[in-house]
């Protein structure tokens, strides 16, 4: 019997580059490509398979990128195309994938499409987006979006009420016209033919609309309405075929698809090769900005239930959007993060580093609001100051849970991002002082370091087919904070105890467990405890075993 052997993305190891703030070459403040060509060595050297790059098409920036003014141009502040290709062809050279990230729901207001759409009912690309007559100066339905706000916005020359999910420099565009679909699987194509390996695929979920005549919900089903609607099936398969025809790996962020679902997108008869889940952070405090642990364990588990041999999940406990893994799960200590560290990596699925986790980055203590670029952040201040909160608790309250925190500049040196003190003080996004003492070039040199417990569990995983492919079997979560589960193979198992506890733990193993002949592969901390019924564990003590 001939073996099949698994997709690429299926033994890999992601990593999540945010552009702006990864690495500066030209001294203006912001990161670019030239950056991140500079930096492939080291990704190397860490292990990484591919990389993912957030938005770096020609934007305005209403929001960080995802409101795209042209499709197959990059925003000059990153560089040209010819840096583009450049930066493909040197991560091939290394062995390093890249995989872009793709917004096809909405483009930005600045895009030729919708300046063109605007401007008459009869212009050809007016049916590119979605309008609604004016009746009487009011907008067609109460709907209102992700950030509280109506769904529509007027339009004086065409007197019609455009949709727009997101803010509304952003449009979305109509996919019930077959035309931009042609237009979008054209600039995919395009993109295919300058050696790119993937997309991911942002607010896939959202292309189908229901009918506009329905009452939108209310409490925590307020946005079901625009995900994941009936009839969104035609529009993914026709993306998944173009993306099939050319080799393109997808990961899809599906907001509104859940685990009893996502096999339908992502199993074998699905639409993507693996999806993002959005489910794992359950806020337990604002000041300070806490997680309920137990929740991301719990949600973690349910999805890798659900898609054990069925379909495939994009693992992270951070990215651009959230705050820090490691202030919200963890206590900022290096213990911390290397528990943390050992769920995401071996949990079955691809696993995404997100730039900088794997040094530690923290949150930024904020110390003013002319610190903040996050839009909305700056909203919640001004509404926090408005309802009469001192300024400095106005401030943390605002800033605890912004993505302004994963934003800040990658921590290569005690100057950030920047080649010298002066650099650092102009960046686009303030510095975390802590720069001084954790970033890339202290912790190489420290074989304890953060960074060099990643670099041994990534060459670990790498090296290991029951941690990349093994079946996930849950053994305990009884325990508050800590989760106990198998990698299981034909021919071998790997136990793994995560404790995200700051306190000592005791544990109770099931007999069937017992008497296998475990060896310890890696743990955060010695001494490491033998396998028995009742197992003692030191706070973040977590440890991986094979037989």
């Amino acid at each position: 019997m001939t073996k099949i052997n698994p997709p690429w993305w299926q033994s890999a190891i992601g990593y999540q580059i945010y552009p702006r703030s990864f690495q500066d070459t030209n001294h203006d403040g912001i990161g670019d490509l030239q950056g991140i060509i500079k930096r492939l060595p080291y990704l190397k050297w860490l292990g990484i398979d591919f990389i993912w790059l957030n938005p770096i098409y020609t934007s305005p920036n209403v929001d960080n990128g995802y409101d795209i003014a042209d499709f197959q141009n990059i925003a000059s502040e990153y560089g040209t195309l010819s840096d583009f290709k450049t930066l493909i062809a040197a991560a091939h050279k290394q062995d390093i994938r890249v995989i872009m990230d793709l917004v096809v729901n909405h483009t930005s207001n600045q895009h030729a499409w919708f300046k063109a759409a605007k401007t008459s009912r009869n212009n050809p690309y007016h049916d590119f987006y979605i309008w609604q007559p004016n009746h009487n100066h009011q907008p067609p339905n109460n709907w209102t979006n992700f950030t509280g706000d109506s769904v529509w916005t007027y339009n004086q020359a065409t007197d019609e009420w455009y949709l727009h999910l997101f803010a509304p420099e952003q449009p979305d565009l109509n996919w019930e016209n077959p035309s931009v679909q042609t237009e979008i699987i054209n600039m995919i194509t395009w993109w295919s033919e300058q050696n790119i390996d993937g997309f991911r695929l942002d607010a896939l979920s959202h292309l189908k609309k229901v009918s506009f005549e329905t009452p939108q919900p209310t409490g925590e089903h307020q946005f079901d309405i625009f995900a994941n609607n009936l009839g969104i099936e035609k529009f993914l398969k026709r993306l998944h075929d173009t993306f099939q025809s050319l080799h393109l790996m997808t990961v899809g962020e599906a907001g509104g698809v859940h685990a009893d679902t996502a096999r339908n997108w992502t199993g074998p008869q699905g639409f993507i090769d693996m999806i993002f889940e959005l489910e794992h952070q359950s806020r337990q405090s604002e000041v300070p900005p806490r997680a309920d642990i137990n929740h991301l364990l719990s949600s973690l588990t349910t999805w890798e239930e659900q898609l054990n041999s069925q379909g495939w999940l994009g693992i992270y406990l951070e990215n651009h959007d959230q705050p820090r893994s490691l202030t919200v799960y963890g206590d900022n200590t290096p213990l911390a993060a290397k528990s943390l560290a050992t769920l995401l990596l071996t949990l079955r699925g691809t696993p995404f580093i997100y730039q900088g986790e794997e040094l530690g980055m923290t949150n930024m203590p904020f110390s003013s609001p002319d610190q903040i670029d996050d839009p909305p952040t700056y909203h919640d201040f001004q509404r926090f100051k408005s309802a009469g909160i001192a300024t400095d608790l106005a401030l943390k309250k605002a800033t605890s849970w912004s993505r302004d925190n994963a934003r800040t500049p990658m921590q290569w040196t005690k100057f950030g991002f920047s080649d010298n003190a002066e650099d650092s003080k102009k960046t686009w996004l303030v510095t975390n002082p802590n720069t001084t003492k954790r970033n890339y070039q202290e912790d190489r040199e420290n074989p304890d370091s953060i960074l060099n417990y990643y670099r041994r569990l990534i060459h670990l995983r790498r090296d290991d087919d029951t941690l990349k492919s093994g079946d996930f079997k849950l053994i305990t979560m009884e325990k508050t904070n800590i989760l106990v589960f198998t990698r299981n193979s034909t021919d071998s198992q790997r136990l793994i105890v995560i404790n995200l506890s700051d306190a000592p733990q005791t544990i109770s193993l099931p007999e069937q467990l017992l008497n296998k002949g475990w060896q310890p592969l890696i743990a955060t901390i010695k001494p490491i405890p033998e396998i028995s019924q009742s197992i003692h564990l030191q706070p973040f003590q977590s440890i991986i075993w094979y037989n």
